[in-house]
């Protein structure tokens, strides 16, 4: 069995949708992001901030390889940062690890659940308007989420245990 792989954009639902997939079948769930700040033991922030963001995706894509490169695993739910399906080397990597989601949501509903959130400050500290922010980096990162999805979920009016059954079915029938 492969893994189940959840891209979007941030606020997307990703976290919590993994949670309630891993809460109904028992997979683990991997957040590449988490054990890119486990492995260097910083935030993301902070390794952003220290290395750039080119180290940090750099950091993701070798992730995505070893996981790639082992061959008896348990599947997992993945969860992989919002940039990740942007830099085509990834991009193989996500089809030959498993059923790629695309948990898709409107630039509103990006700019409601931002507000202040620490965690986003590569977004929300910005020179620009923060809509205008999310409009262009939505617009910027579609193609890859595109290309890399095998399945796109309207995510914006669903709760994490909507979609989680949504892709529990999808998985069901593949």
């Amino acid at each position: 069995m492969k893994h189940i792989i959840l891209e979007g954009f941030v606020t997307s639902g990703k976290s919590a949708v993994s949670k309630a997939i891993a809460k109904k079948n028992g997979y683990p769930v991997v957040d590449v992001a988490k054990e890119v700040s486990k492995r260097l033991n910083m935030t993301g922030n902070e390794v952003s901030d220290r290395f750039g963001d080119v180290y940090f995706h750099a950091m993701e894509t070798f992730i995505l390889d070893e996981l790639a490169g082992k061959k008896k695993q348990k599947p997992s739910v993945l969860i992989i940062s919002s940039a990740v399906p942007a830099f085509p080397q990834n991009q193989k990597y996500l089809k030959d690890l498993g059923h790629v989601y695309y948990l898709k949501v409107k630039k509103g509903t990006v700019v409601e659940r931002l507000g202040e959130r620490e965690k986003y400050k590569w977004i929300t500290a910005a020179e620009e308007d923060l809509t205008e922010r999310v409009a262009h980096l939505l617009k910027e990162r579609e193609p890859g989420y595109k290309k890399c999805a095998d399945y796109v979920i309207e995510a914006d009016k669903k709760t994490p245990e909507e979609i989680a059954d949504e892709i529990l079915a999808l998985e069901a029938e593949a």
